[in-house]
């Protein structure tokens, strides 16, 4: 019973409810988002560095665009999705995405690669990333939300797996600009027929119901109002719980960004690091798994609180013990929680402000997030310039995860959608 509660019969998932085909779509676009804009930039970087001969600060600021682009575009763009057809919004990153990759082959300095990182890889990590896939999936699905979003930012993780073998491949059997010429164009080949034809703005379009319950078709709900950005800014919950993600974003980016340079601290060797970052992707592919369904079977905000529990638990264990297995262990913990907050971050958000509202609240927490995002790693930098060890970065990290537990807890319990 517990298996045909989140696994209909495939019979009424191919033929009947169309909410699967969102999730299988909404996955495809976050492996193609995530995997070229973020993971697979490490793969570009190299012949960029031979083409222009830039210092490493100027060659890692268009992945520092790509995160300011989509932060200050995140509000506008969640907003727009409310009021705008998702599956053209889609269409539009999905172009924008494959576009980037091309211009970016026919650049002639790192500040014009910067600019397209800014602009077009911004933008597309907003339209093809998480906001736009939980916005659209909180309209299909209430009961089996949780088990949808996971399945769908479970892509992100596939994508940060194929992508770069694939970029680096075509650079070796193609001259570099060839290659990010074949790679944008063959994301638009794939991704744009993929959203023309299976996405679906909303279930009564089709005339369905959400998780495909065969009861009497609902009535649309997308004519409601709007409350405006600062709705969001004024609520103390939006406050809450963007300063918990943030946390629990900054500390994952900050430990993974210096993650070797620790593991040499600790006298271990750079292949032992490189090995605890190969633990944490697939950690972090199962956690994203996880928390969904978890949380349609128990309130997300106590999911919310175990998973808190557990990352601080591993970071304690990072900064207290140079033992390998623990290293091993916390490394683990640290990627299936770090997988379980985008999935419960979308579940939240609906829970708190209705499922039509996903879009817009998400993006203006994502502007809130971002200085988390952007000052992580070189604060971790900070601290072992100052003190000459990771230790004390650590720990500050232990005592804000321990107080944003309090965050958590202050958080209303009230259920919208």
């Amino acid at each position: 019973d517990s298996y045909r509660e989140y696994f209909p019969r495939l019979e009424l998932a191919v033929s009947k409810f169309k909410g699967w085909q969102q999730v299988a779509a909404t996955m495809v676009m976050q492996a193609a988002s995530s995997g070229s804009i973020f993971i697979a930039y490490s793969v570009i970087a190299v012949p960029l560095q031979r083409e222009f001969e830039p210092s490493r600060m100027m060659l890692m600021m268009a992945l520092t665009a790509a995160l300011i682009g989509s932060g200050i575009l995140s509000p506008m763009l969640g907003r727009t999705m409310e009021r705008v057809s998702l599956r053209k919004l889609m269409m539009f990153g999905s172009t924008l995405l494959g576009l980037g990759f091309i211009l970016v082959s026919r650049t002639q300095s790192m500040a014009q690669v910067q600019l397209v990182y800014l602009f077009m890889m911004g933008t597309a990590g907003v339209l093809c990333g998480p906001i736009a896939g939980s916005a659209l999936l909180a309209r299909w699905f209430k009961k089996r939300r949780g088990l949808a979003m996971s399945l769908s930012a479970a892509g992100a993780a596939l994508g940060r797996l194929v992508a770069p073998p694939l970029l680096q491949f075509l650079i070796d059997a193609l001259e570099w600009r060839t290659a990010l010429l074949c790679y944008g164009a063959g994301l638009m080949l794939v991704t744009l027929p993929l959203i023309g034809f299976f996405v679906i703005n909303r279930p009564e379009d089709i005339s369905q119901n959400s998780d495909g319950v065969d009861t009497q078709i609902a009535q649309s709900t997308h004519h409601l109002d709007n409350p405006g950005l600062w709705f969001y800014l004024k609520d103390r919950d939006f406050w809450y719980l963007g300063i918990v993600l943030g946390l629990l974003f900054a500390s994952s980016m900050g430990i993974t960004a210096n993650l070797l340079q620790y593991v040499a601290e600790r006298g271990m060797d750079a292949a032992i690091g490189a090995f605890l970052l190969s633990m944490f992707a697939a950690a972090n592919f199962v956690g994203k798994l996880l928390s969904g369904s978890m949380a349609d079977r128990f309130n997300p905000k106590l999911v919310l609180t175990g998973i808190i529990v557990l990352f601080t638990l591993a970071v304690f264990s990072l900064g207290q013990f140079g033992v390998y297995w623990v290293f091993v262990v916390a490394s683990i913990v640290l990627g299936i929680s770090q997988g379980a907050i985008v999935p419960l971050w979308g579940i939240i958000m609906a829970r708190l402000y209705g499922p039509e509202r996903v879009g817009s609240s998400m993006g203006m927490m994502s502007l809130v997030l971002t200085p988390f995002n952007l000052v992580a790693a070189p604060m971790f930098g900070l601290v072992f310039d100052r003190t000459g060890s990771y230790v004390g970065a650590y720990m500050g990290c232990v005592v804000l995860l321990a107080l944003s537990l309090v965050l958590v807890a202050m958080i209303r319990e009230h259920q919208p959608g």
